[in-house]
């Protein structure tokens, strides 16, 4: 597997576990809970954001099958023919 699909999973998990947290912090009634509750409120948000942009940055390396950009050539050899 690679990075990018790893990372995608562990997203996936964390903010499956954050959603399960929000909902059994929301029945609970005391002032822990409460902090508990807009903690993973506000990781809900963030987490993926975080994870987008690792997931972006993994990306935005180079390729190991990238060909060569045509605006890189031989200035030594101007006409090829001659």
């Amino acid at each position: 597997m690679n990075k990018k699909r790893i990372a995608a999973i562990i997203g996936l998990i964390l903010i499956g576990l954050l959603y399960l947290a929000v909902l059994a912090l929301a029945f609970l009634d005391s002032p822990f809970a409460r902090n508990c509750l807009l903690a993973s409120l506000f990781a809900t948000i963030v987490v993926p954001a975080v994870f987008y942009g690792y997931i972006t940055f993994l990306g935005s390396g180079p390729s190991k099958h990238q060909e060569e950009s045509p605006m890189k050539t031989d200035l030594t050899n101007e006409n090829p023919e001659e």
